[in-house]
């Protein structure tokens, strides 16, 4: 998904709705906090948070 869409995750700032840094809940059990840089193609990991 990262791959294909990352941009169909929300961004983590609501007040920047096209901004770069996105975050998606895997489960329930963790965040991923992402940047993606489309003009290198690509999404850089910033955050792995685990839950619980």
């Amino acid at each position: 998904m990262l791959e294909l869409t990352p941009w169909n995750c929300p961004p983590i700032n609501e007040d920047n709705p096209s901004g770069a840094v996105r975050t998606i809940l895997l489960g329930d059990d963790c965040i991923l906090t992402f940047l993606i840089l489309e003009d290198q193609h690509r999404v850089d990991l910033l955050e792995v948070v685990w839950l619980g």
